[in-house]
């Protein structure tokens, strides 16, 4: 029952993550920089590193089961 309870507190300590918060004079302006046109752009560029990761991991997983493809006899 002990090790549940861990767990549990442990994947709601993982869950729930760091808070940040600004007084209410940076506060805005904090917002304005995270709102930007750029948004999405910036967003992509955080994101591509564990797409990467994804990539990797599944060409590691999958490696095995990938055969060569027989080559074409040259043409004399």
């Amino acid at each position: 029952m002990m090790r549940i309870l861990g767990a549990a507190w442990l994947i709601g300590l993982l869950l729930m993550g760091p808070v940040a918060h600004a007084c209410r004079v940076c506060r805005p302006r904090v917002q304005a920089q995270i709102h930007t046109p750029d948004y999405t752009a910036n967003l992509l560029i955080l994101l591509l590193p564990i797409a990467v990761v994804l990539l990797v991991g599944a060409g590691l997983y999958f490696a095995p089961a990938l055969k060569p493809r027989p080559s074409l006899p040259a043409r004399s």
